[in-house]
């Protein structure tokens, strides 16, 4: 079953992240057009942007900043970026996880990876940080009310990968059983990732470039 779950299985989860994540990608540009902002030519607004960045004074940054998301609320979008980093550099670099690709493909990032006890303490950061998010809805009136099974759901699945494979590679009950559950649950998370509350781990970078609003990363030339 272990080799089944990380082999057919793996690459067939793997294959529908890819396709799903395509698929989400065309949408967006179906979903949205293309829009030419009203106001100044193009080459006047970069001008007119210039002058106001050129002027704009400390005071003003600041109040800026405490009407948006991380000044609004500091702990969440600290919290959030944590999380959301810690989980991209832990499997890349892990030293288990290079050990199996130098096995199956000969492409390990070793001596570059982490220790043990980075790791661990990388694992525990992630498992504070999804309690986090979990007691949050809990005891948040304004977000429990909105919460559903669905998203506690979404909350246990992002934390089975990271106990299971925490417990298995320190010894603790059985060790084939735990690296079939780890596998196993990284393998829903592929399949979900697409079509499930993950999605925006794409439109979180599609949105922030191609559509215009207080949040972008650029002047955006979409709108939906």
């Amino acid at each position: 079953m272990y080799e089944f779950i990380r082999g057919p299985m793996a690459w067939a989860c793997f294959s529908i992240f890819i396709l799903g994540m395509i698929f989400q990608a065309v949408r967006f540009f179906v979903l949205t057009k293309r829009v030419q902002p009203a106001g100044l030519p193009l080459p006047l607004r970069y001008e007119r942007k210039k002058i106001e960045l050129s002027r704009a004074s400390l005071p003003s940054l600041a109040a800026k900043l405490r009407v948006s998301v991380a000044g609004v609320n500091p702990l969440m979008t600290f919290v959030t970026v944590v999380f959301h980093f810690s989980i991209i550099l832990l499997p890349v670099f892990l030293m288990e996880h290079n050990m199996l690709f130098d096995v199956l493909w000969g492409i390990s990032l070793c001596p570059c990876v982490f220790s043990e006890s980075s790791a661990d303490f990388l694992t525990g950061v992630i498992l504070a940080c999804i309690l986090f998010f979990l007691f949050r809805r809990i005891f948040i009136s304004r977000v429990r009310s909105i919460s559903t099974f669905y998203d506690y759901f979404i909350i246990l699945l992002t934390a089975v990968p990271f106990v299971t494979g925490f417990l298995a590679v320190h010894g603790f009950f059985e060790y084939r059983s735990l690296i079939i559950m780890h596998v196993m649950s990284v393998n829903l998370i592929m399949v979900s990732l697409p079509f499930a509350k993950f999605v925006h781990s794409i439109f979180f970078f599609l949105n922030r470039f191609f559509i215009g609003s207080e949040y972008s990363l650029s002047t955006g030339s979409r709108s939906w």
